[in-house]
Parts: C-alpha cells; sequence; structure tokens
C-alpha cells in the first residue's frame, strides 16, 4: 500500500481496515498505484504534497469528519482528483450534499469486486479527461 511516487492512481480513505485493506489489495492486483487511510488527518496530510486521480472515499470515518467533509477540504486544497463515495448512508440529504460536491459516484455499501473496479476504471478515464 506504501509508495514513494509523488502520484497515486487511488486514494482510498475508511476507518475499517480490514475493508480498506481489502480494496487496497484487490485495485494493486489490478495494477493500480495505491495509497491507503484509516483516518482524515493523514489522508489529508497526503493530498497537500502529493496528487492521485481517484479518491475513493467512505462517508462514516468514526471521527469528527466525514467522507464528504473531507472531499469538500481536498477541493479547498485545490486537488483536481476524481471522487467516489461509499457508504451504507442512503440520507437525502447526504446524497445532495454529495451531488453538490460534484462527486463522480455515490455507491452504496456492500459493493461488489466487479462494481468497485468498474467505477474506478471509469472513475480514472474521467480523471484523464479533466487533465487533458
Amino acid at each position: 500500500m506504501v509508495n514513494g511516487n509523488k502520484h497515486v492512481d487511488v486514494l482510498i480513505l475508511d476507518d475499517d481496515l480490514d475493508l480498506l485493506t481489502t480494496t487496497a489489495e484487490l485495485l494493486a492486483e489490478e495494477g493500480y498505484r495505491v495509497k491507503g487511510f484509516a483516518d482524515p488527518e493523514s489522508a489529508l496530510e497526503f493530498a497537500m504534497g502529493q496528487t492521485f486521480s481517484v479518491g475513493l472515499i467512505d462517508f462514516r470515518l468514526g471521527s469528527l469528519k466525514n467522507g464528504l467533509d473531507v472531499v469538500e477540504t481536498m477541493q479547498a486544497l485545490g486537488c483536481k482528483s476524481v471522487y467516489v463515495m461509499i457508504s451504507a448512508d442512503v440520507e437525502n440529504s447526504t446524497r445532495v450534499r454529495a451531488v453538490n460536491l460534484k462527486l463522480f459516484e455515490f455507491m452504496r455499501k456492500p459493493v461488489a469486486p466487479e462494481a468497485l473496479l468498474a467505477t474506478v476504471e471509469r472513475a480514472l478515464a474521467q480523471s484523464r479527461n479533466l487533465a487533458a
């Protein structure tokens, strides 16, 4: 999961260490450069000094910040990444805020591995289009 490059394909933020590890391994096995974080502060610190194409962010993080707060902060820092929110939360206010933040996708847990891989592939393509 640790990568010394200044750029990774996918940044994962999830406070569930088992899910974080499983997701990172799945993506790494498919050839993606992945960096995983279990807490928002570490992810934000990384985002200040390095770049990533896709942010795969859990909504409920077990801290004062939720995933949408983290995305909002990353966007304010100037991160030109594409964001995918993953959550069991389906409250309308959460979805409205996700739309307002222009998230690429809002996926409901549990997410099938095939669906996750397809979404990450589409998000990376979107990220490349934005960078071009």
